[in-house]
């Protein structure tokens, strides 16, 4: 399968960067991992390697000649980049034709070039429908389009569908749904998250260049300021930052993208940097305790407690420093930690597992069970909230309840595993 559209990646990497829309084309010879290069597989339809029954079928009962002459107007249109006219076709076919998600499909990536992103995202919300063979394009534009309109909430939903869904063997359109997904999550305060997202970006990119890439991953500043936003916990659109601002975000993500490309090196020397340029900046101390938390946890320990010097209302600095006392069974530490995280962010599911953890620890089960099931509610997508209210309900006899717990522990995490894969 082969989904790319030239003209579709560029407008969503300079429209994501605040370049206006209309100048986008004068960057068509920029290195961009955004974007494909051969123009004539500009808007291929997914299932157009191998045309599906449905379509085989919506085209060939057709009553009348009038549908198919429409169509091959259309394509015709298309095919000589002759927007107005291909969208105006495309939207007699697809009305004549409703359930031929070709026309669907073409309808969606015209408008989207075209700036048209409400009309998109209502072409591709029909597309995904009807579309039986390879709906994952179609959701991950439903995304776009959505992200386009600042949806962001819906936008993520439906990109995160589609990366489940699959989205095809095309590198370029695989590399701009993972780049916005890091960033929408990030906007949406899951930086972890976002940050899973974008590695999984850069090290496409690299990848994508063998013979050099690092230097393709630096060069890509979007990138690297969508890094930093979400390894500094702004939530803002790298484009949403002020002027000032961006020296202190792209030379944390510099670091960050040597963590994720697994050069430890370059990573530490970065980090050395970014702390003496910018050493009382909120989210600097934090980042640095995360990357050292793996291989040298006292130092972490000290660089989350620069942070809350620094953040008072820190509160992913507090459930470190909590997590990092539960595995070292300093219970009463953590637990002080712990309590204040989840005064910050009552909201934080991770707060109330760390919290419960530790109360479970200290043998107050009742006070473990509290928070526990909080968490549960909170998260209840997440196998660690639900491992660790079935660690408490065991210790408190309530077994019936504990096998539940245990059972939904195993299904969740069975679900991420296929994810990962």
């Amino acid at each position: 399968m082969t989904v790319g559209n030239q003209r579709i990646a560029l407008i969503l990497l300079f429209a994501s960067c605040g370049i206006a829309l209309e100048v986008a084309p004068m960057f068509l010879d920029a290195a961009s991992p955004y974007h494909t290069t051969e123009r004539g597989r500009s808007r291929t339809y997914p299932a157009s390697q191998k045309e599906t029954a449905d379509n085989r079928q919506a085209q060939g009962n057709a009553n009348s000649n009038s549908f198919e002459k429409l169509a091959a107007r259309a394509r015709a249109a298309m095919d000589a980049d002759h927007l107005p006219e291909a969208i105006r076709l495309y939207t007699r076919a697809t009305t004549l034709k409703p359930d031929w998600s070709e026309g669907w499909w073409h309808l969606g990536t015209l408008l989207f070039d075209a700036g048209r992103f409400s009309e998109a995202r209502d072409a591709f919300s029909h597309f995904v429908l009807i579309e039986r063979s390879e709906p994952g394009p179609g959701f991950a534009m439903l995304g776009l389009s959505e992200f386009q309109l600042k949806h962001y909430r819906k936008a993520l939903t439906a990109l995160e569908l589609g990366r489940k869904l699959g989205l095809g063997t095309d590198q370029a359109f695989l590399g701009t749904v993972l780049f916005h997904d890091g960033i929408v999550n990030t906007v949406l305060g899951k930086p972890e998250i976002a940050l899973e997202r974008l590695t999984l970006a850069a090290n496409q990119i690299a990848a994508a260049h063998p013979e050099a890439p690092k230097d393709a991953v630096f060069a890509n500043l979007e990138l690297l300021d969508a890094f930093g936003t979400a390894a500094l916990r702004i939530p803002k659109l790298p484009s949403g930052l002020p002027a000032a601002q961006i020296p202190l975000v792209r030379q944390a993500g510099r670091a960050q993208a040597f963590v994720a490309l697994q050069d430890r090196a370059a990573a530490e020397t970065e980090f050395q940097q970014l702390l003496a340029l910018y050493p009382s900046e909120p989210g600097v101390h934090y980042m640095y305790g995360v990357y050292l938390l793996k291989e040298h946890p006292p130092l972490a320990i000290h660089e989350f407690r620069r942070e809350i010097e620094i953040s008072p209302s820190h509160d992913a600095a507090r459930i470190q420093l909590a997590l990092e006392f539960l595995r070292t069974a300093e219970y009463d530490e953590g637990l002080k930690y712990a309590r204040e995280a989840v005064e910050l962010a009552p909201g934080n599911f991770v707060a109330h597992v760390a919290c419960g953890r530790l109360w479970l620890e200290l043998g107050k089960t009742d006070r473990a069970l509290q928070e526990l099931r909080t968490a549960v509610k909170l998260g209840p997508g997440s196998p660690d909230a639900h491992f660790a209210l079935f660690q408490a309900l065991s210790a408190a006899g309530e077994n019936r309840e504990a096998r539940h717990e245990r059972a939904e522990f195993e299904r969740l995490k069975a679900l991420a595993d296929a994810a990962d894969r």
